[in-house]
């Protein structure tokens, strides 16, 4: 994970610092203020992977009735059902519990991480039968586009008190349950 990343919360709080400070730098000696611009771009990006996941969901809904459902990249381990980064953090958790055996936590999280890997290419297998393929990487793909934005998002300064109420607003209005790693 990033650790330029922010909660919410703490951004929320940084914000509020340099509200007080753009109030103080006045905008025609900063040029325009570039959040604007920042949470276009973000907002632009945002719609543009959603409008194509949406797609996405629909190829899939309509491919399963050929090829069966697609999948999931998730496995069981210890009564979690996980995936991804989660097997990593599962097998530190296990062991710094000390109530399993070193070994045996290694050896479950080798078998885990395999399994894993067998779902993900099993995802790939059923994409390339129901021709999703590239919907599903230019999926990812602006998803990841949006996500970069969304850190940079994070990162600049508003320089104006318009600019810092803008961006506040924004994170306010950001989908509470979604993930806030990048604020």
């Amino acid at each position: 994970m990033n650790n330029s990343r922010v909660s919410r919360r703490g951004a929320l709080g940084v914000l509020a610092a340099a509200g007080s400070v753009a109030m103080t730098t006045p905008a025609a000696a900063t040029g325009p203020d570039p959040i604007f611009a920042r949470i276009a771009t973000h907002k632009k990006l945002t719609a543009d992977w959603q409008g194509l996941y949406d797609q996405l969901q629909d190829a899939e809904s309509n491919a399963t009735r050929e090829h069966g459902r697609r999948p999931i990249e998730l496995i069981h381990w210890r009564n979690y059902t996980i995936g991804a980064s989660e097997i990593e953090t599962r097998r530190q958790t296990l062991l710094e519990a000390g109530e399993i055996d070193p070994a045996t936590v290694e050896e479950e999280y080798l078998d885990a991480k395999a399994r894993y890997k067998a779902q993900v290419a099993a995802g790939v297998a059923w994409d390339k039968r129901a021709g999703l393929t590239t919907l599903r990487k230019d999926v990812d793909r602006r998803v990841a586009a949006a996500g970069r934005t969304a850190t940079c998002l994070a990162q600049t300064m508003p320089t104006t008190p318009a600019g810092a109420a803008a961006i506040i607003q924004y994170i306010l209005d950001d989908d509470l349950e979604a993930d806030e790693s990048y604020w």
